[in-house]
Order: C-alpha cells, then structure tokens, then sequence
C-alpha cells in the first residue's frame, strides 16, 4: 500500500504539484528504499518550518521592544524614514520646523516603524507616530510609534452619530493644543487637545470604506492620546490619532511635545501636524 504526499512550491511559475512516493511499510535499513523512514523526518522539518517558524519569527520581529532593539542596532533605516518624509513634505509644501527645539508631529497611514506599507489595516495598529527635529541641519526621528489615524472597528459599525466614523483626510494641520483627552469612556489623559478645524470624511456605510465620500471641514474632538495598550484598536479611537503605547504616549510623546521652545515660551501654542500616506514616501 502506497501513500502520496503532495506539497506546492512557493514559486509563482510552478503550476504542478510536487509528488513523494511514500511506502507505508519500508525497510529503513535499505538505502535504495524509495521511501526510507528519514524522509518522513525530512518532510516533517519542511513542514514545521513552513508552518510555525516563520509565523513565530513574523510575531517576534513584530513586538515593540524587539523593533525598538532593531532601531537601535541598525539605524540606517530610520535615518533613511526621516529623509524620506521630509523629502515628502517638501515635495507637498508643507510648514517644516528645522529649529533647534522645535518638533514636526507626523503620522504616516499605512506604514511599519520603517516607512514600508502593512497593508493599512483597520483596527490595527497599522499606522506610524513620529516626532521629527532636525540636528546639524539634518532632519531625524527622535520618536517613532504604532498609532492609528483610522477609528476602530465599534465607531465604524456603531458610530456615535447618525452621519458615521469620520476618517480624518492627508494633509497638514494647525490644529492642536497641550490639553487633558476626555476619552467617551471615561479615561483621562494628557494629549494634544483639537482646537481648530481638520478636514475628514464620513463612513456612512459603515464599511470603514471613505473612499467617494464628501470632504468635510469641523472641529469634531479629533484628539491625540494613547491606545492604552489595547492589542486592537476597537474602542480606543473613534476619529483621534492614538498611539498603542500608553507609556509611549505620557513618558515619551509628550514630553518630547512640550520640550518644544514655542510651548515652553507659549503654553497656549497651537501645534501643526501632518497626516502622510506611505505612497507618499
């Protein structure tokens, strides 16, 4: 009685199945055996690796602290982040704060802590917080975190209003001030507080899908705060650019926000920031 174990390879021009004939009962001590007990061994390793290896590698490389080891062992590519988007804003016009103590609060949609698109998931912490100063002349990332410029899944399906989410759009804004985020829930937090109006779009069906919707311009108690280390968005964005990070948000953000010598010389200072895509990179 024979067994046929059939695999694909991962090649995308290989249309045929690989096949390995397989005997059920063979003579391991035999080399010649066509199907001897250590190929078992062998299909079973390819299998382990294909499928938790690379998955459990994929997790880890993914968590904050190994991400934060990475930057720091290898910071070529955040230094090659912060060319890109200040290339970006340049190439849109935007307002650049390039003295010393000044900060430029961005977000790029859609991006991984190297400015490489991830897909843009909803629900996710699928977007990018940075604080960009420049140093010698030369623009750096002094702070870089998972946020989420889109609400979470519960504002999508179950808005607060009748009119749906509100998707804030790409673009620079002067619009926030150092204040204390009164979160729908309850929660309580130091952030920069929407003081002026921002354009956005509405998901009026409920799909998280704004695209063809109409641009609308309001205040709308668009905040900036911490994610409170949700794994999910779901609750803890209904319109505000979040952060997961608590501790990043109050021990690392804003500190870094309130260093800024116009805050320090005005606390009413209205704060400028720019909402990139990663197209735009």
């Amino acid at each position: 009685m024979r067994f046929v174990i059939e695999f694909y390879s991962q090649r995308e021009d290989d249309t045929h199945p690989v096949k390995l004939p397989v005997d059920a009962a063979s003579d391991t001590s035999s080399v010649d055996d066509k199907s001897p007990a250590w190929k078992y061994a062998i299909v079973t390793s390819v299998l382990v690796v294909c499928i938790v290896v690379q998955p459990i590698s994929t997790f880890i490389e993914s968590q904050p602290i190994v991400q934060s080891i990475q930057t720091k062992v290898n910071p070529q590519p955040t230094r090659n982040l912060a060319s890109r988007v200040y290339q970006a804003m340049q190439r849109k016009g935007y307002q650049i704060s390039q003295n010393p103590g000044e900060v430029n609060i961005i977000y790029i949609r859609g991006a991984d802590q190297f400015g490489r698109p991830n897909g843009n998931r909803i629900n996710e912490w699928s977007d990018r917080r940075i604080i960009l100063q420049f140093r010698s002349g030369s623009p750096v990332i002094v702070g870089n975190w998972a946020a989420t410029v889109k609400p979470g899944l519960p504002a999508i399906r179950n808005p607060l209003g009748k009119a749906g989410a509100a998707f804030i759009e790409p673009g620079q804004y002067q619009a926030w001030q150092v204040g204390m985020h009164h979160g729908i829930f309850g929660r309580v937090e130091s952030g920069l507080v929407q003081v002026a109006p921002v354009k956005f779009r509405r998901s009026v069906n409920r799909s998280g899908d704004v695209n063809g919707e109409p641009i609308q311009s309001g205040r709308i108690g668009l905040n900036q705060h911490s994610g409170s280390n949700q794994k999910y968005v779901d609750k803890a964005s209904y319109a505000c650019l979040a952060a997961q990070s608590e501790n990043g948000h109050l021990d690392e953000f804003m500190p870094r926000v309130k260093s800024d010598r116009r805050y320090r010389q005005n606390p009413n200072y209205i704060f400028t920031t720019t909402i990139l895509d990663v197209s735009d990179l």
